[in-house]
Parts: structure tokens; C-alpha cells; sequence
């Protein structure tokens, strides 16, 4: 199970699409690739922890990555806690289904991800989801491919 960032991690720093047709026109299509890959690697599920998640509904984000070229199965958003650590919603979302850390990876431009910090895969802003980056993914996500 794969917790998602967008910003900074889908997309790089001064990246602007030359058309808005959605969301979808802000993710890099390299970047979309090397996500898909990932997933497809590891058999991941995803949750969305980003701030795309905030007044949108689950069709419509599957809609939209799925138009950026994300092979995925978007299965959840994170709650939106009001003043919370997005490790603290990630962890809600966690215990509201049951899920333990062992089975995720977190990937995310921020820094703190508190006691998630052994399952967090940080992407830098400037080069997004780059191979390091998924090279960690799959180190993290593989050995529990078949988890739920």
C-alpha cells in the first residue's frame, strides 16, 4: 500500500503545464510512468495523502490520475485532521482500516513523518519521483506485494 503525495512528487518544482485541463495537467507524464511502474512492480494499492485529496471526490481523483496516465488503484483518501501532521492522518487512516506499517510505504516531499519515518521515501521537489526514489519504493513495498 502505497501513501501518495502529488506536489513535489508528481510534479517538480517550476513545473507549469502549458494547458490546465484538471489535475491531470499537473502531473509530468515521466513521472506518471515511473509511478506506474512502481505499482505495477509491486502489486501496490494507493492512498491519496495529498492535498488534492481536500474537496474532491474518490471517482474524480481516480478520473484524474488515470487521465495522467497512472495505471493505479486508488483506493482511499487520508482524513483531513485539522492541524494534524500528514503522518497523522496517514496513521488515522491506518487504524481506521486496519493496516500496520510493515505493508506500507509513504512517498512525500515533506519532511516529518514521525513514527512512519521507517516506511517514508522522500522526493525531492526538484526531481519529484525519480528512480532513487522508486528504487526505495519497491525496496519497501515488494517483500509485502501480495499484503493487502
Amino acid at each position: 500500500m502505497l501513501f501518495l503525495d502529488v506536489d513535489g512528487v508528481l510534479n517538480r518544482t517550476g513545473f507549469h503545464p502549458d494547458t490546465s485541463v484538471g489535475l491531470r495537467s499537473w502531473i509530468e507524464p515521466d513521472l506518471a510512468r515511473r509511478l506506474s511502474e512502481v505499482l505495477r512492480v509491486t502489486g501496490a494499492v494507493v492512498v491519496l495523502a495529498s492535498d488534492w485529496r481536500r474537496g474532491r471526490e474518490l471517482p474524480q481523483l481516480r478520473e484524474e490520475l488515470a487521465a495522467a496516465g497512472i495505471d493505479a488503484s486508488l483506493i482511499g483518501v487520508t482524513p483531513i485532521l485539522a492541524g494534524a501532521a500528514r503522518w497523522r492522518e496517514i496513521e488515522a487512516w491506518m487504524l481506521e482500516h486496519g493496516v500496520t506499517p510493515e505493508v506500507v510505504a509513504i512517498v512525500d516531499d515533506g519532511y516529518d513523518m514521525g513514527a512512519l519515518a521507517a516506511r517514508f521515501v522522500r522526493a525531492s521537489p526538484l526531481n519529484g519521483l525519480d528512480d532513487t526514489v522508486a528504487a526505495a519504493l519497491i525496496a519497501l513495498l515488494a517483500p509485502h506485494a501480495s499484503s493487502p
